[in-house]
């Protein structure tokens, strides 16, 4: 869709006025032909008309062998989309741009309004290796160009550099060119579980757009290519970068880092209700203690549980077993929680007794506990304590408070 004139230069058929204020009337199908040559290979070439009104030019017989004549129809048209795209998002857009030392043709390229950005569209719908996609890549890097691969055909590269997948408009299915792959958005959603894991679920999702939107939104820095930090499975295909907008890679990252939170501290906070000892052994006790923490079984009212079935036991692997530092270790993981979730600066009292635990202050009044025994804690009599948090060092340990305390206890689990 670009041709050379000896005099007005670059002649390019998807401009209205050709980009040289000319009319396309004064080159299609006139006599005697105007002298036109093709950018490439300089072979002689003619401007036609397509039954589906795409103007574009075409090779004289004899002409070398040219990338530029071998392009089909859905290639050419697809460079239609991108060049007018570009162009409707106020930046500059041209079509079969060469590097000043001839490194890289750009199929489009597009110039920000004040000249200052540079981002090349790659319309590849021929084959091409992996090896080839990636150096020409760099090399549009090394010149400060931002690129966009964009395929008609899922080839196995797609994802390993900047890389959408589009489909062509077909009659009764779409009306535009659509981005099918490589445009994303995080999305979140609580858990449904039997018993639900901390923090919901967290994804990133394909989303369907017209390309011009697409073209308009990377160009305008609404969306931006995102690396993984382990590539995600998408659409039956592993991408290891993608086209997202910001906002979602904000939201992706804190998600990532609640939930890295939440591992580590593997917090059980909220209404524990539990039942009487009444024909149920500790097994059964644990279970539905679990059960009701995860929100799974419908509540009931809070009664005192006797604790004798489930009696506080260090067992092989609690920081006893290793001795001070074991302890030591436990310690320093309460106070780095506590300052996290504060701001303060807690204190770990390992020569003073709690409740069978260790007390753990913060600004001289008892924040919580290590490892209390549930047999020692009296929360009807000690009213107050319920704002305690609890510390335990085991599934086991948590199962034991959690089915001696009342509403609203804080139990944090560490590892």
């Amino acid at each position: 869709m670009i041709a050379i004139h000896p005099e007005r230069g670059r002649i390019d058929a998807t401009a209205g006025d050709l980009g040289c204020d000319w009319a396309w009337a004064a080159i299609h199908r006139v006599r005697p032909r105007v002298p036109l040559a093709c950018p490439e290979c300089r072979h002689g070439v003619r401007a036609k008309v397509s039954h589906l009104g795409l103007r574009f030019f075409a090779h004289d017989p004899g002409a070398p062998t040219c990338g530029l004549a071998g392009e089909s129809m859905e290639h050419r048209l697809l460079k239609l989309e991108l060049v007018t795209a570009a162009r409707n998002a106020g930046w500059h857009a041209a079509l079969e741009v060469p590097a000043a030392d001839g490194r890289w043709r750009a199929d489009v390229m597009a110039t920000s309004p004040d000249g200052t950005l540079r981002m090349a569209w790659e319309a590849q719908l021929s084959s091409i290796t992996e090896d080839e996609v990636r150096q020409r890549t760099d090399r549009y890097a090394r010149d400060g160009v931002r690129v966009c691969w964009v395929v008609t055909q899922p080839r196995r590269w797609r994802g390993r550099v900047p890389s959408i997948l589009v489909k062509p408009p077909i009659e009764g299915q779409r009306t535009v060119w659509e981005v099918a792959e490589g445009l994303v958005r995080f999305a979140t959603e609580p858990c449904h579980h039997h018993v639900p894991c901390f923090g919901g679920h967290g994804q990133w999702q394909n989303v369907k757009t017209p390309l011009r939107d697409f073209v308009v939104w990377v160009l305008d820095r609404q969306v931006v290519p995102h690396h993984f930090v382990s590539p995600e499975l998408l659409s039956e295909h592993q991408w290891e970068q993608v086209w997202t907008a910001p906002q979602y890679v904000t939201l992706a990252a804190d998600f990532a880092k609640a939930k890295r939170r939440a591992r580590r501290k593997r917090a059980v906070s909220g209404t524990v209700h539990v039942t009487s000892l009444d024909g149920m052994g500790p097994e059964a006790i644990a279970r539905e203690v679990a059960l009701r923490i995860a929100g799974a079984l419908p509540p009931q009212r809070s009664r005192r549980v006797r604790s004798r079935a489930l009696r506080y036991v260090a067992a092989p692997s609690s920081p006893e077993a290793h001795g001070a530092a074991g302890l030591a270790r436990v310690h320093a993981a309460v106070e780095t929680w506590v300052t996290e979730e504060t701001g303060g600066q807690a204190t770990v009292r390992a020569d003073e007794y709690l409740a069978g635990g260790t007390p753990v202050y913060l600004d001289n009044a008892v924040y919580g506990v290590i490892r209390p025994d549930p047999d020692q804690v009296d929360w009807h009599r000690w009213p107050g304590r319920r704002n305690w948090v609890l510390f335990v060092t085991s599934r086991d340990e948590l199962k034991r408070i959690a089915a001696a305390a009342p509403n609203g206890v804080r139990i944090i689990e560490l590892e």
